[in-house]
């Protein structure tokens, strides 16, 4: 941790430059002495100082305990005052300001430095207060939001659940089979959405209140995407064809296989379903034990550590318009070309949350009507084996 900085309000300069000195042999380094408010105000902001020594009374028309007042609303910077005045209205006025200390002139150089070092203290524990209350509050405002946004999402299959079961119950005798089964078809897709979105909700639950966790083992990745291919073939029912190319002759790694999974099958599922017609989904994946230039300009993310396990998903379906790629892992996000392909909007965003799991990063290239290509960078561990 580098000097604290103050800021040296006093308008006597024989008693600043006395102070200055004395804060710089204590360890403080002493941004600047400024003599009245207006100028307090202007050097606070410009400068922002971990503590301001500020004297109570100054030449102009705005006194110590105003400038504090307005240093303390616009910057949260605190305030210790020095001054030899202590009468009761003084008093009264410069705790309205909440300052975090009150020195009376003249003063010990040791008293200075206990209050200042208690003053930062009490900052420093304030300021991770507001903090935690500020990421507690937005956390709330996500969750709130979400859930609206769930309960928007799940009135469409449980209305086509309903209005179905209905139809079945009053009309089934004069329906034949084929329109039977067509209702009993979509109860079951909408179903099958309902859950989906239940689960990516609580996926998303876990991972908000940090309960989506890390455990990595060994596992087989050839294994493991030939396996992943296959069910995620049967969903594209004929339409596309994945195709799996695995680069290297090393196949296990050290990854969370149950969070490895979100990743893979979201960035495929997402990848047959914005090809709509039809065509080639590439999966491809690399281990690599150490630095290849060739490699890093292909996947053009930031590595620092060895080896690595390089996942590209790459389809050439509608693309990614590129107002909508900013935005592209908030939840519920969907771009603006997705007509009436159904989607939540959550698989990207649990993909990005288990790619930082990993400590990995994820990347993506795009271009309206020529296809996407994701790539997911996770670091391997250093006793994975072959």
């Amino acid at each position: 941790m580098g000097e604290k900085k103050i800021l040296v309000v006093e308008d006597e300069a024989i008693v600043a430059e006395a102070i200055a000195l004395s804060l710089k042999k204590q360890g403080y380094q002493v941004v600047a002495i400024v003599t009245n408010g207006e100028e307090a105000i202007e050097t606070a902001a410009q400068t922002q100082p971990d503590l301001v020594l500020m004297d109570i009374v100054l030449p102009g028309d705005m006194d110590g305990i105003a400038a504090a007042e307005t240093i303390r609303t616009r910057f949260h910077i605190p305030t210790v005052f020095l001054t030899a005045y202590a009468d009761e209205e003084t008093l009264k006025r410069a705790k309205l300001t909440d300052p975090f200390g009150y020195i009376i002139k003249p003063f010990q150089q040791k008293d200075l430095y206990v209050t200042i070092e208690i003053a930062l203290h009490r900052h420093e524990l304030e300021t991770k207060m507001r903090q935690a209350l500020e990421i507690a509050e937005q956390k709330a405002e996500r969750q709130t939001k979400y859930v609206s946004i769930a309960a928007h999402e799940l009135r469409n299959p449980l209305s086509a659940i309903v209005g179905s079961a209905q139809l079945l119950q009053l009309n089934s005798s004069k329906f034949d089979e084929k329109i039977q089964l067509k209702c009993l078809d979509l109860m079951r897709y909408a179903s099958q959405s309902m859950s989906q979105l239940i689960e990516d909700m609580l996926v998303i639950g876990r991972a908000e209140s940090e309960q989506l966790k890390f455990n990595p083992a060994p596992l087989n990745l050839k294994e493991f995407c030939c396996h992943l291919v296959e069910q995620m073939q049967l969903s594209a029912e004929g339409k596309q064809r994945i195709n799996f190319i695995n680069s290297s002759k090393k196949t296990v790694a050290v990854l969370d296989q149950r969070l490895l999974h979100h990743i893979v099958s979201n960035l495929l599922s997402n990848a047959l379903k914005y090809s709509p017609n039809g065509g080639e989904v590439r999966l491809e994946v690399e281990y690599l034990e150490k630095c290849d230039q060739d490699a890093e300009k292909n996947h053009q993310l930031p590595i620092t550590n060895y080896p690595i396990v390089i996942f590209r998903i790459r389809d050439f379906g509608i693309g990614i318009p590129k107002e909508d790629q900013e935005q592209l892992f908030e939840a519920f996000y969907r771009c603006s070309n997705v007509g009436e392909i159904k989607g939540t909007g959550l698989g990207l965003t649990i993909v990005k949350k288990a790619v930082e799991l990993h400590g990995g990063a994820i990347a993506f290239e795009s271009a309206v009507g020529a296809g996407t290509t994701f790539t997911v960078i996770l670091p391997a561990s250093s006793q994975t084996q072959h």
